[in-house]
């Protein structure tokens, strides 16, 4: 069957768009990435997907839509050189090329690449609004000149370092997600289920999930359970201190999951503990699953979040914003309905995607 070929008005030419990105790993960027190649697949432009590393937890996803993907293994000064040999091969068979840059390393080769190579348009998205490295912000600042233009997720993502930025947010397929929330807690036998989605690193924040824990027990609330998907460096750390402070029957680790859709179906409601954060894709896709969530108010989150169709909180009270949703779970679906509807109204995919297809063709007149 031939594949039905979205095509736009006001088209200079049909692109290439290379996403340079540091690895393809589970994280939120990774799967941004993932989305916006797929969309692709339905217009007369292609994709090709170049991770700087070698992670490869989440090609099988790429493959299963066909999306091309290389791997260029840049582990010293040595594979550099190489890595960047490479990227050249790859780009000089494609033309009307515009150079899709994510994260400090992604943009770190594109801009080698530029500077050394060939002349490339480059859009820069950095996925979070908290660079703590100063010599990051500085590499950001003196780099611009070489930047068409940096995508943030809102208007409080504008940085000193970052240049003549445009807002376009993250988005989610919504089919992807449908679920029928009347079969959620119908059944009281069962605990109640917290859902963390995302790396166990810093930003993150998931060794504060055992002080959660242990609040909650503190108010008399034991019949929940935290389902933890995800992995990552603090994954020891979290696992000593479910075992020393006695809560491994309210937690439970799952690790790195291929496909995390069945874990939003199944949870009551998604918890963001995080430190600092860009626009997390985990948020839009519970949205689109009408699942609660709580969140800590960091990065671009309060630009979306409100007490209307979500619980925004500080880390200091975020147990208590987890009980209001266990006592009153009525209100907690409806702002999960009040949350898709913005995500159906705002965050769908395909409108995010032709937000990108302008700003590529912009960079190319």
């Amino acid at each position: 069957m031939n594949k039905r070929v979205v095509t736009y008005k006001n088209r200079l030419t049909n692109l290439t768009i290379l996403h340079v990105i540091t690895g393809l790993s589970g994280g939120g960027a990774e799967h941004m990435v993932l989305e916006l190649a797929s969309q692709s697949n339905n217009t007369a432009d292609k994709t090709v997907v170049v991770s700087v590393s070698e992670r490869k937890q989440i090609l099988h996803k790429f493959e299963e839509k066909g999306i091309e993907c290389h791997f260029l293994n840049i582990t010293s000064i040595k594979s550099l050189f190489l890595g960047l040999k490479y990227l050249k091969q790859i780009h000089k068979t494609h033309k009307d090329t515009v150079f899709h840059c994510h994260m400090f390393h992604g943009f770190a080769i594109g801009f080698l690449y530029k500077l050394f190579f060939r002349n490339v348009p480059i859009v820069f998205t950095l996925h979070t609004n908290s660079v703590k490295q100063l010599y990051r912000k500085l590499f950001f600042w003196t780099t611009k000149i070489f930047r068409k233009k940096d995508i943030i997720f809102s208007n409080n993502s504008r940085k000193w370092y970052l240049k003549n930025s445009t807002v376009i947010p993250n988005g989610v397929d919504l089919d992807k997600f449908k679920r029928n929330t009347k079969l959620l807690k119908e059944d009281t036998n069962k605990p109640f289920v917290f859902l963390f989605l995302g790396r166990l690193t810093e930003p993150k924040n998931p060794l504060f999930l055992v002080d959660l824990i242990q609040r909650l027990k503190a108010q008399n609330y034991v019949d929940f359970i935290i389902n933890v998907v995800g992995d990552g460096g603090l994954r020891e750390n979290l696992e000593t201190a479910i075992e020393q402070n006695g809560v491994t029957a309210n937690i439970k680790l799952f690790g790195f999951q291929k496909n995390v859709s069945g874990f939003l179906k199944e949870a009551n409601c998604l918890i963001i503990p995080s430190l600092w954060e860009g626009m997390p894709v985990s948020i839009i896709e519970a949205g689109a699953s009408k699942l609660p969530v709580v969140s800590t108010p960091v990065g671009s989150i309060p630009d979306f979040l409100n007490n209307d169709n979500a619980y925004v909180s500080e880390l200091d009270n975020f147990h208590t914003a987890m009980i209001s949703v266990l006592k009153d779970y009525k209100l907690a679906l409806q702002k999960g309905e009040n949350l898709f509807e913005l995500v159906k109204s705002k965050y769908d995919i395909k409108k995010i995607y032709k937000l990108h297809i302008d700003l590529y063709q912009s960079t190319l007149k």
